[in-house]
């Protein structure tokens, strides 16, 4: 393929990639705890270095620079924004929060998982669970409850309400706290369904420090409709001017094949 034209269609397929994670953004736009992904470009200077390591390295090598989240997409990657979304009150005693950049710890049939959608409820058998069933961990495994109003402090301690304290009026020892982690490099999260993160070795796990937990509250997402909007309307104006160019050239050539015909 000529090199214009190359150039013109691989604008054109990363324009289509931009627009189609703004539509996924959007779609999660009320989503509690979503965080929007970012499309970033490789700068085309990096590609060329990355090849001249490899002297050997075929066409198609040279530019499998694509994220791991998305293979097909050549010389992009796909970035988490991972600021914390806006906080909203609910009522809803069950429903928690994070006001750090932590994570619930979560048992899934696979294994561990992260999320910070703290839309919670509780099951038949009494363990406090994510909206899918899944339980949420605490310091000691699976967090059992009494009733579905407890009380929870910014640490993560569970309290009974039905056990009060008669002198202070305040609820007993706490009978559980939240297992609520953070990660040193979490670039290592993958996102999973249903809002959770799966962690590779290399994040870093450790007990988050100071959690703030927010009890009677959940995460809004954190995607600004506006902000969408204008990298949408970016993308397409790029993807425009890509087209134009490709067409502008296809017509040069064309007439550069007439001209040679007539010649000849």
């Amino acid at each position: 393929m000529n090199g214009v034209l190359g150039v013109a269609l691989q604008s054109m397929q990363h324009d289509m990639k931009r627009v189609e994670r703004v539509g996924v953004n959007m779609a999660n736009s009320l989503t509690p705890g979503y965080k929007r992904e970012i499309v970033v470009e490789h700068p085309f200077s990096n590609m060329v270095a990355d090849a001249l390591q490899t002297p050997n390295a075929s066409d198609a090598k040279f530019f499998q620079t694509a994220s791991l989240s998305d293979p097909g997409a050549v010389g992009l990657d796909f970035v988490t924004d991972r600021q914390v979304g806006t906080l909203k009150p609910t009522g809803e005693k069950l429903d928690l929060a994070l006001a750090s950049e932590a994570y619930f710890q979560v048992s899934t049939a696979h294994g561990l998982a992260y999320t910070r959608q703290g839309a919670f409820r509780m099951d038949a058998r009494g363990r406090l669970v994510t909206a899918q069933g899944d339980p949420v961990m605490g310091k000691s495994g699976e967090i059992r409850l009494n009733s579905n109003v407890p009380s929870i402090d910014a640490n993560g301690n569970v309290y009974d309400t039905a056990q009060v304290n008669q002198q202070t009026g305040l609820p007993e020892a706490a009978i559980a706290q939240l297992n609520i982690v953070q990660f040193e490099q979490p670039g290592f999260l993958q996102k999973n369904v249903d809002g959770l993160w799966v962690a590779a070795e290399e994040a870093g796990m450790s007990e988050a420090k100071n959690p703030q937990v927010m009890q009677a509250h959940l995460e809004n997402s954190n995607v600004s409709s506006m902000q969408e909007m204008v990298t949408l309307m970016q993308a397409m104006r790029h993807l425009e001017s890509m087209q134009k160019v490709a067409q502008g050239y296809d017509e040069m050539l064309g007439t550069a094949i007439r001209k040679l015909g007539e010649v000849s």
